[in-house]
């Protein structure tokens, strides 16, 4: 089975860049390396239905509407476990937003509670859960400077950002998910530090 490596964190932290690098450098030693998103993933997996309970949260924000966006994304990942990550090659898998995710987007939920609930589930739990995150200002200005800019169906202002940062650190050590700060280091020298902690968590040495 393929090792998988998660990489979660509020809008901004600069997962996409060190996953890339994590890639490449991952793939310089020989090991065979598949990158995915959730996000992708999970409309092949779903159809349009995240979409539309999206749409339904925006127009009637609440308990209801967000428990149902939980739901479906705990039943896509079953489904993407099932028919994706169970079905892989590569001697790593590097994953764009897991289930520790729920906690920087799930607002008006208990989100420890949704996260056990995939646990309970079976959705798999990763070789090495990274949460990345950095300062909520630092992350906010990064993101608004990039051609996407924030790109949130949840998360309107900086409040709403600085909030859900918080919430995540405190769930990742509450869950043990291994923080990665990228406020103070270069892309590359986190890429070295993740590279590290893969071969020391997973049986690829």
């Amino acid at each position: 089975m393929s090792a998988l490596i998660t990489f979660d964190g509020p809008k901004g932290v600069g997962k996409t860049t060190l996953i890339q690098l994590v890639d490449d450098r991952l793939r310089e030693l020989g090991y065979v390396v598949e990158s995915l998103s959730e996000k992708e993933l999970m409309a092949d997996a779903m159809g349009t239905a995240v979409d539309h309970a999206y749409l339904d949260l925006k127009a009637r924000p609440g308990h209801a509407s967000e428990e149902s966006i939980a739901v479906l994304h705990r039943q896509g990942r079953l489904r993407i476990q099932e028919t994706r990550l169970g079905r892989s090659m590569a001697d790593v898998l590097l994953l764009d937003r897991w289930y520790p995710s729920d906690a920087v987007f799930r607002r008006h939920i208990d989100v420890a509670s949704v996260i056990r609930a995939n646990l309970d589930a079976g959705v798999r739990v990763p070789n090495l859960a990274l949460a990345v995150t950095c300062r909520a200002d630092v992350s906010w200005e990064r993101a608004l400077q990039r051609k996407r800019r924030l790109d949130s169906k949840v998360i309107d202002t900086f409040d709403e950002h600085a909030e859900s940062t918080a919430r995540f650190e405190s769930l990742a050590q509450h869950f043990g998910w291994h923080l990665l700060r990228t406020e103070h280091a270069t892309p590359e020298a986190l890429c070295g530090e993740v590279v590290v902690l893969i071969e020391r968590t997973t049986t690829l040495r």
